[in-house]
């Protein structure tokens, strides 16, 4: 056996964090001596000790921790574990990765302020356009996408040949970023093909005035073009009239998103006053 020196050696755990894990009732000594109070631990231990240590590195609190130890769950439960513990974190990394991006394309907006630039809005009448959709309300821009594969799924046989265009309408009369009403839909010639329990067949309603922009990248970036858009309105005595869309003209692949193309699209009309 390893005195608690030599064993901390050997673990590159610290004297003082094995006394801790001993206090917390975590990872006791093999022994202990009654008259001394000198404290051994056996090589067997290390399994242990690593255990405890990989669960923490992943965050579990030390309640946690105990919990599972005194559980004695076996290699296939604790690995079930670990995996969705690294999920969760994965899934955390990547959310701060996206506020990273949005926060540096703010700091851009920042910047080129004086810059910015409408020239490239323009405005057009779009007409009414039979469309088969799914509408619901999700948490993130990410649960969205998911959402346009649901309705490939559903829609898969009932449009015409050729890539149908897929649309999607912001309902909700405010921004809200974990909080977004959507309705993803395809735009196709044949209404009388439209026909699907768990999709709306309904009519894209015609728009007299529609003031569009195109944006390449990431959905957290889209403010730099409704800003653009925000110019023109302001400049042109324009107001917001209706719930406004997305026309993807290179559709959004998970793996590469940065490479979509979206026209966006804000149904306008004149003030009425100022």
């Amino acid at each position: 056996m390893f005195g608690i020196g030599d064993f901390s050696r050997i673990a590159r755990v610290s004297a003082r964090q094995l006394r801790f894990y001993e206090e917390m009732g975590l990872f006791a000594p093999a022994h202990a001596d009654p008259q001394t109070g000198y404290r051994y631990y056996r090589a067997s231990q290390l399994a242990e000790l690593n255990r405890i240590l990989v669960l923490k590195e992943l965050g579990f609190s030390l309640e946690q921790i105990r919990d599972v130890v005194g559980s004695r769950a076996g290699p296939g439960e604790l690995r079930d574990m670990l995996l969705a513990r690294r999920n969760q974190v994965a899934q955390t990394l990547e959310a701060e990765a996206q506020r990273l991006r949005h926060l540096e394309t703010r700091i851009a907006q920042m910047e080129s302020q004086g810059r910015l630039s409408a020239e490239d809005v323009v405005v057009r009448a779009e007409p009414a356009q039979p469309f088969l959709s799914l509408r619901r309300t999700v948490p993130s821009f990410a649960a969205a996408v998911g959402l346009i594969g649901e309705l490939k799924q559903h829609a898969r046989g009932l449009l015409p040949p050729g890539p149908p265009r897929l649309v999607a309408v912001a309902h909700s009369p405010a921004f809200e970023a974990d909080e977004i009403d959507v309705e993803f839909g395809f735009v196709a010639e044949q209404p009388a093909s439209f026909r699907h329990p768990a999709l709306n067949a309904r009519e894209l309603e015609a728009v007299p005035q529609m003031a569009a922009c195109v944006r390449v990248g990431l959905p957290e970036d889209a403010h730099l073009v409704t800003a653009k858009i925000g110019l023109f309105l302001e400049a042109g005595g324009y107001e917001l009239a209706g719930p406004s869309r997305e026309v993807f003209l290179q559709p959004p692949d998970p793996a590469r998103m940065h490479e979509t193309i979206i026209e966006m699209q804000f149904p306008i009309s004149y003030k009425s006053h100022f």
